[in-house]
């Protein structure tokens, strides 16, 4: 009986923590002091367990302004895969607006610290955790009933789940509205697009490149581009 006992303890764990989940966020950044800013409004999916998750993004109809500009509408999208992240390996795959490249992210870990403050989102009780990441600093939640160590985006390293994430400039916001299990596989969808990897560090310097070259260039009349250096990230 008692090898039996045991037997039935270890299964119920694996199962516990090898399952999958599915996290629907609801995400802004209203980044619009200069003309180099973003907006948007999107619903951002996230499919994970303890070793791996993927992220799909959804754009929600959204009216957006900048300065001096006439406002333009930006509408609602499906769901697209944005991001792939191996937690084994701490590597970050996502698509770039370069049509050659993906970016193999190595370099995006937060260091965080932890905090007495807790609140309670969807019935998950969670902690604070402030950190710094490429140009913003921000707080988080996360729960440890949930013992997965990431979130949206690169908010991983926590010993739980990240519920809730925003900058303390008041640009960024992450925060969840619905979680369950899934059986929905993750897979890597960006290994085999044909396309050459970039780390972060080339990313930037393509990047930049493209932005000096689009901000000098005279287009036709009546004819506006707007690239933004920055996002979630400060890019320079």
């Amino acid at each position: 009986m008692m090898k039996i006992y045991y037997l039935f303890i270890f299964i119920v764990s694996s199962v516990t923590y090898s399952q999958n989940f599915v996290i629907d966020y609801k995400f802004s950044i209203i980044d619009n002091k200069d003309e180099y800013g973003v907006i948007g409004f999107s619903i951002t999916r996230l499919i994970t367990n303890r070793s791996e998750s993927i992220t799909f993004s959804r754009n929600i109809d959204t009216i957006i302004t900048h300065k001096g500009k006439e406002p333009f509408i930006e509408e609602a999208k499906e769901f697209n895969a944005s991001q792939y992240k191996d937690f084994i390996n701490g590597k970050r795959y996502s698509k770039t607006l370069f049509p050659k490249y993906n970016l193999k992210d190595e370099s995006y870990s937060i260091v965080w610290s932890l905090e007495d403050s807790t609140k309670t989102i969807l019935g998950y009780p969670c902690q604070k955790a402030t950190g710094s990441y490429r140009g913003r600093d921000y707080v988080t939640y996360f729960t440890s009933k949930i013992p997965i160590q990431t979130g949206p985006h690169t908010f991983d390293n926590l010993p739980g789940l990240v519920l809730e994430v925003y900058s303390t400039d008041n640009v960024v916001h992450f925060k969840a509205i619905e979680i369950k299990e899934t059986e929905e596989k993750i897979i890597n969808p960006f290994v085999n697009q044909g396309r050459e990897f970039i780390s972060w560090e080339q990313f930037i310097i393509a990047y930049k490149e493209y932005f000096n070259k689009m901000t000098n260039y005279k287009p036709e009349e009546d004819t506006i581009y707007i690239v933004p250096n920055r996002s979630i990230e400060k890019y320079f």
